[in-house]
C-alpha cells in the first residue's frame, strides 16, 4: 500500500513538473494550449511585431496577392479563352476541378516561396523566431498515462494511439530544422538545395491535402447550388469565384506556413543564442555599480575566545 502511494505521488509530480523544453532563457512560460484568441496554439507571448508579421503581412497581405493571381488566371482562361465553363464537366473547363487543383498548386507554391522568405527575414534580422518550437509535437500526446495501466481494452488502445501514432506524432513532419530555407544559396550545395526542394514540396503537398478536405467541399457547397447548371464562360462569375477562393485559402494557409518557419527548431535555437549573447553584452557594457560605505568599511577581526 505504501509503495502504491509513493507511485501515485511520483505520477502526480511527473505531471506537474515541466520538461526541459518548457524552459527558455528569456524566462517566459510556455502556453501552447488552444484558446479562442489563440486557435493555432502559438507559444506566448508574441510581440506586436510578430503578430503584425504573421497575420498582417503573411496573412492579409499574402492573401490579397493569392486572390489577385487567381483572378488574373481565371480571367485569362474563362472570360476570353473558352466558350464553355461549367461546374462539373471534366471534358470541358470545370470550376470544381479548377478549385481542387488550386489548393495543391497554391499550397506548394506557398511553402516554396513564403517559407523561404520568412527564413530570409530572420537571417537578415528583420523578424525574430518564436520563443518555442511550433507546431508543438506534444499536442494530444498522453505521455503520463501508461498503456499497460489501463483498466479496459479500449483505454489501452486509446493510450497507445496517443503515445505512438497520435496527432502530435504526425506534427513532426512540419517541425525540426530550417529545411524550407531555399534562398540560402551561399551555404547550400546543389545537392542540398534539391533535397530541401523535395522536402518542401512534400510538406506543401501534405498541408494542401489537409486544406483540400476542408476548403474544397465548403466551396462546392456554396457555389454548386446557384451556378451548378450554368455556363459561366465570358462572365465574371468564374474569375470572382477563384478570387474569393484564393483569397480565403491564402488567408488561412499563409500564417500557418509562416509560423512553421518561425517555429523551426534551428530558428528558435539561434534566436535564443542571440538573446543570450545580447544579455551578456549588456551586462558587460553596463557601468560598475558603486560600492556603499558599509562595503568599503573594514571589518574588525574576530576575537578568539579562550575558555
Amino acid at each position: 500500500m505504501a509503495q502504491l502511494g509513493e507511485k501515485n505521488l511520483d505520477f502526480r509530480e511527473l505531471r506537474r513538473k515541466p520538461s526541459v523544453a518548457d524552459t527558455c532563457r528569456e524566462g517566459w512560460p510556455r502556453k501552447p494550449t488552444l484558446r479562442p484568441f489563440n486557435p493555432l496554439g502559438l507559444p506566448s507571448p508574441l510581440t506586436t511585431r510578430q503578430l503584425v508579421y504573421i497575420f498582417g503581412i503573411q496573412g492579409l497581405g499574402a492573401a490579397c496577392i493569392d486572390g489577385g493571381a487567381n483572378f488574373a488566371i481565371a480571367y485569362a482562361m474563362y472570360r476570353t479563352g473558352t466558350n464553355s465553363v461549367t461546374m462539373w464537366k471534366l471534358s470541358e473547363n470545370t470550376v470544381a476541378g479548377d478549385l481542387g487543383v488550386t489548393v495543391f498548386i497554391q499550397g506548394v507554391l506557398t511553402f516554396l516561396i513564403a517559407s523561404s522568405m520568412v527564413h530570409v527575414d530572420m537571417r537578415n534580422g528583420k523578424m525574430e523566431a518564436l520563443p518555442y518550437p511550433w507546431p508543438d509535437t506534444r499536442f494530444a500526446v498522453v505521455d503520463f498515462a501508461p498503456a499497460e495501466e489501463a483498466r479496459t481494452k479500449r483505454g489501452r488502445l486509446w493510450r497507445l494511439f496517443h503515445q505512438r501514432h497520435g496527432l502530435g506524432r504526425g506534427l513532426h513532419l512540419f517541425s525540426g530544422s530550417a529545411v524550407n530555407d531555399l534562398f540560402d544559396f551561399k551555404n547550400l550545395s546543389f545537392r542540398d538545395w534539391i533535397e530541401r526542394l523535395f522536402w518542401t514540396v512534400w510538406m506543401g503537398a501534405t498541408l494542401s491535402a489537409l486544406f483540400f478536405l476542408i476548403f474544397w467541399p465548403i466551396a462546392i457547397a456554396c457555389v454548386a447550388p446557384k451556378w451548378g447548371g450554368l455556363n459561366m464562360a465570358h462572365t465574371w462569375t468564374a474569375p470572382i469565384i477563384k478570387l474569393v477562393f484564393g483569397f480565403l485559402l491564402g488567408l488561412f494557409m499563409n500564417p500557418i506556413v509562416a509560423c512553421i518557419a518561425l517555429g523551426s527548431e534551428d530558428a528558435v535555437r539561434d534566436h535564443r543564442r542571440e538573446v543570450h549573447d545580447r544579455h551578456v553584452q549588456a551586462m558587460e557594457a553596463a557601468p560598475a555599480s558603486p560600492t556603499t560605505y558599509a562595503e568599503r568599511a573594514p571589518r574588525r577581526p574576530e576575537r578568539a575566545w579562550v575558555v
